[in-house]
């Protein structure tokens, strides 16, 4: 093996009589240092945008969410809360109730999810860290109040310290709708409006959050069902453990969801498209190896003398094989390593000085980068296995099909 090794270097780096052999190795290099720095580069911006997001998505999530598999509302005393609050790990319990309702502020309205929330949400949740203009506050003294998001707040040129209220209507339940008698059919409600919040544009367009009890009174819930009860954890909880424990006390009535699973949709999609995206710019780099083979080709073309001379000498055709395939995993390590850590200090360079800006974005001003060892492991794995699949090539008709047809003959 220290042969094979001693002669791949000196192949590798000894001058050849071709030097177009030379530079085909420099360019398959190079295309192997150029894809191996886009797949890092673009692996780690998308795993950026990928906290980013999921981040913004679960601002207004709770860690672990129980709600009904059959209806929209049950009865929080149909669950032995006191037992999930006794779950070591289990920091707080808040309840929810949403509907979808129409509101008017001024002359303008707009369909938004009413969610109904206590003030542990607005104590745990990240809601607090995401106010843009005025309080997350839902109650002032005997007042009635609203944090809305901002994309309803433009939709309705809603601000916080204007006097107008913001009018809530929602369909009485139970009541038959007229077109002679709209009142009959639609309970009303109004609240101040006392903050604005911005997460990611799709619930900020969405949202508006009042006192639960407004909600109750508004959609005639006397006896104090929700849609959802929300559980915030202590730090280092083992979230597996409190998720099947509440599990088995809500029964089989109830599905318990962490944020993942919340955000089902959006985890698969993103998760997904990174995938997609890593087997195109692998494709990219496979195209790019055949210059390796290429170069190897040539170079095992130039050194038929050697590699008779070898045989002469009691060598197998796979041992000149090897030889030449060794030569081909150095060229791509090379440029993988370059590859590498170019990406890397890419990465890190756009971190900490945000040298490629978003423009246009409210949340960020430059796209954000997380470096993940395992991308790179793969990174380094997918190129060193295509880098040997294009070595085969030559080797396998240069080398390895003349000497059978000599042992045949």
């Amino acid at each position: 093996m220290n042969l094979t090794f001693f002669i791949s270097r000196r192949y590798l780096f000894a001058k050849k009589s071709h030097s177009a052999i030379n530079l085909i190795s420099l360019v398959s290099a190079i295309g192997v240092a150029v894809g191996t720095f886009a797949l890092v580069a673009v692996l780690s911006v998308y795993n950026g945008m990928d906290r980013f997001v999921e981040a913004q998505h679960s601002v207004l999530l709770p860690t672990l969410k129980i709600a009904p598999l059959q209806g929209k509302v049950f009865d929080p005393q149909t669950l032995d809360l006191q037992g999930i609050q006794d779950i070591k790990g289990v920091a707080a319990l808040t309840q929810t109730l949403e509907e979808n309702a129409l509101l008017r502020y001024g002359e303008k309205q707009h369909i938004a999810v009413l969610c109904g929330s206590d003030s542990v949400f607005v104590a745990r949740s990240g809601i607090a860290d995401n106010i843009v203009e005025g309080a997350p506050i839902l109650q002032k003294g005997d007042v009635e109040c609203a944090v809305v998001g901002q994309g309803i707040a433009q939709i309705l040129d809603l601000r916080p310290h204007f006097v107008d209220l913001l009018w809530i209507y929602a369909p009485r339940r139970g009541g038959q709708f007229s077109a002679l008698n709209i009142d009959d059919a639609l309970m009303r409600a109004y609240v101040r409006p006392t903050g604005v919040f911005l997460t990611e544009w799709e619930s900020s367009a969405k949202y508006v959050f009042v006192p639960l009890p407004l909600v109750r009174r508004l959609l005639n819930y006397s006896n104090g069902e929700v849609s959802s009860i929300g559980l915030y954890l202590r730090p280092q909880a083992d979230l597996r453990r409190i998720q099947q424990e509440v599990q088995g006390i809500a029964g089989a009535g109830f599905s318990v969801k962490n944020k993942d699973q919340q955000n089902e949709l959006l985890y698969k999609m993103m998760q997904g498209e990174k995938w997609v995206i890593f087997c195109i710019l692998a494709f990219v780099l496979l195209l790019a190896s055949f210059n390796s083979a290429g170069s190897l080709a040539m170079l095992i073309i130039e050194k038929k003398k050697d590699i008779r001379t070898l045989m002469a000498m009691g060598a197998q055709g796979r041992d000149a094989g090897r030889i030449f395939a060794l030569e081909g995993l150095m060229i791509s390590s090379m440029g993988c390593l370059a590859g590498v850590v170019l990406g890397l200090a890419a990465c890190l360079v756009q971190t900490y000085f945000g040298v490629i800006k978003l423009n246009g974005s409210f949340l960020l001003d430059a796209y954000p980068v997380h470096i993940r060892a395992g991308d790179i492991a793969l990174i380094v794995l997918i190129v060193t296995l295509i880098n040997l699949l294009s070595a085969r090539l030559p080797i396998r008709f240069l080398i390895n099909k003349p000497q059978s047809r000599r042992e045949n003959a």
